[in-house]
C-alpha cells in the first residue's frame, strides 16, 4: 500500500474502543481506519480509502475515507516521473542511499550525527569530533547545532522518518540560542515536506523534541530484512546499479551480472520491467547469472 493511493476496502471489524475499524483493501492488505462517533458504517461494507501512512515494524497502514492527493500529504508524485529521468547509476543517488542507511552521518563544516531509531522514538546525538571553529563556546555550539538541524532534516526526508524525534543539542545554550534552533528546525522541516511538524525549543537539558506524522515505510525497513541483512530486492537493485555504472564506463564490452540466488529469483519474478529497460538500452551485450556469492559482481563476458 503506497502513500496517497486511493483503493477499495471492506470493513472487517469495527473497534469503537480503539476509535476506528480494521479494513481489508482490494490488495488484500489489512489497515486501520479511524472513524468519528456516529459514523454509521457497518461490518462488511465496501468503501473507498486513501493511504495516509504506510506499514512500519508492527504498525498497520493507516487509511482515511477522505480523498487526499499526494500534494496535500506533502509528498512528491513519484509515479508521474518518466522512467527515462531516473538514472540508476547516478553517484549522488548512490551516495544518498548509503548515507541514509548509515548510523552516523557527517554534519556540514565538521562533526557527525548519530541516529538511533528505537521502537518508541528516534534519538539523535551530535558528535563534535573533528569540528573546528572560532569565537566563544556559545557561538561555536550554536553554529554546530544549526548545522546539525540542517543535516537532520535531510536525513528525516531520506530515511522516511516520523513520530517522536529527539535531538541532543550541544551546550552551552541560552534562551536566544534555543529560540534560533527551534525556528531553524521548523524551517528545515517545512522545506523537507513537514509544514505541520511540532518542534519544541531545546529544554534546559539541551533536548529538542519534535513530532512528525508517519507517512512512508522507513527506508531501513524497505531495504533490510528482519535480521538486518539486505533484502532480495535491495541486493538485486544494488547489482543493477553496479551493472549500469560498468556498462556506461565500458560501452563496447559484453557484460555478465552475477546475482546471489535469492536476488536472481526476485529479478526473475518481480523485475521483468527492469530487465526490459536494460535490454532496450544495452541490447544483447548484458547477461544475468545466479551465484552463490553473497554480493553482486559484474565482469566482462567471454
Amino acid at each position: 500500500m503506497k502513500l496517497g493511493h486511493r483503493v477499495s476496502a471492506r470493513i472487517r471489524s469495527l473497534k469503537p474502543d480503539q476509535g476506528g475499524a480494521f479494513v481489508e483493501t482490494s490488495e488484500q492488505a489489512e489497515a486501520f481506519l479511524r472513524l468519528p462517533a456516529g459514523h454509521g458504517l457497518t461490518e462488511g461494507q465496501l468503501i473507498e480509502v486513501t493511504v495516509l501512512s504506510e506499514a512500519r515494524q508492527d504498525k498497520l497502514p493507516r487509511v482515511s475515507m477522505k480523498n487526499a492527493d499526494a500534494g496535500s500529504l506533502g509528498i512528491e508524485p513519484w509515479d508521474n516521473i518518466p522512467v527515462e529521468e531516473v538514472k540508476i547509476g547516478d553517484e549522488q543517488v548512490e551516495s544518498a542511499f548509503e548515507d541514509a542507511l548509515s548510523p552516523a552521518v557527517v554534519i556540514p563544516n565538521g562533526g557527525r550525527l548519530r541516529i538511533d531509531r528505537t521502537h518508541a522514538l528516534v534519538a539523535v546525538d551530535i558528535d563534535s569530533a573533528g569540528r573546528r571553529g572560532k569565537g566563544s563556546a556559545a557561538s561555536k555550539a550554536l553554529q554546530l547545532n544549526l548545522d546539525a538541524c540542517n543535516a537532520l532534516s535531510r536525513q528525516i526526508g531520506l530515511r522516511k522518518l516520523g513520530g517522536l524525534i529527539i535531538l541532543d543539542c550541544v551546550a552551552p545554550l541560552n534562551a536566544g540560542s534555543r529560540q534560533k534552533l527551534q525556528n531553524a528546525m521548523k524551517s528545515h522541516l517545512e522545506r523537507t515536506g513537514f509544514p505541520t511538524a511540532t518542534v519544541l525549543a531545546p529544554s534546559q537539558l539541551g533536548l529538542m523534541e519534535m513530532s512528525l506524522p508517519w507517512r512512508e515505510t522507513p527506508l531501513d525497513e524497505r531495504v533490510l530484512d528482519e535480521c538486518g541483512e539486505f533484502s532480495d530486492e535491495s541486493l538485486c537493485l544494488a547489482g543493477l546499479r553496479l551493472l549500469e555504472r560498468t556498462a556506461t564506463k565500458s560501452p563496447m564490452e559484453k557484460l555478465t551480472l552475477e546475482l546471489p540466488e535469492r536476488a536472481m529469483t526476485w529479478l526473475e519474478s518481480r523485475g521483468a520491467s527492469l530487465m526490459a529497460m536494460l535490454s532496450e538500452k544495452y541490447g544483447h551485450r548484458v547477461s544475468y547469472l545466479a551465484s552463490t556469492k553473497p554480493a553482486p559482481i559484474v565482469y566482462q563476458a567471454p
